[in-house]
């Protein structure tokens, strides 16, 4: 007899494996780099918080390219090596309004959302950094990149 009722077992983010895709979003060109390893983290009960990081740029260029790798870096130090988080989606939009943007699914309660978005301000102060962090317990922002 199937059982239709069977939770669905999670594992701790960090056991999730890599495997990142690149998606084009048009009419906008909007590039989106997306872990598609977190397909079976969608709804993880222990990371109900989506977190994203913004910054908008006047252009695509090395320096931004720069900036993209520190912050990937930072917030896989501070989320991912903690077990608080983990970092599922880049993305960029090309044309247009231009900007950076970082998605995030973190824990409620165990992350420093002020100090983060403090500490980047403090660190790009070229830049204006935007940040927010709000409840999507289903990851519907994760689905909705990852076309899932």
């Amino acid at each position: 007899m199937l059982n239709f009722f069977k939770k669905k077992k999670f594992l701790p983010i960090g056991e999730y494996s890599e495997s990142w895709a690149i998606i084009e979003e048009l009419p906008n060109t909007t590039l989106v780099r997306i872990n598609m390893g977190f397909k079976d983290a969608m709804g993880h009960p222990d990371y109900p918080i989506k977190m994203g990081i913004a910054i908008p740029v006047e252009v695509h260029d090395e320096a931004t390219m720069k900036i993209k790798s520190e912050i990937e870096d930072i917030l896989n130090d501070i989320l991912l090596k903690k077990g608080d988080g983990a970092l599922v989606a880049i993305i960029t939009g090309l044309e247009g309004q231009k900007f950076i943007e970082f998605l995030s699914y973190t824990k409620r309660g165990g992350v420093d959302f002020t100090k983060i978005h403090q500490d980047l301000k403090d660190k790009f102060k070229d830049y204006e950094v935007q940040m927010y962090a709000n409840n999507d317990v289903k990851w519907d922002a994760y689905k909705s990149f990852a076309h899932l």
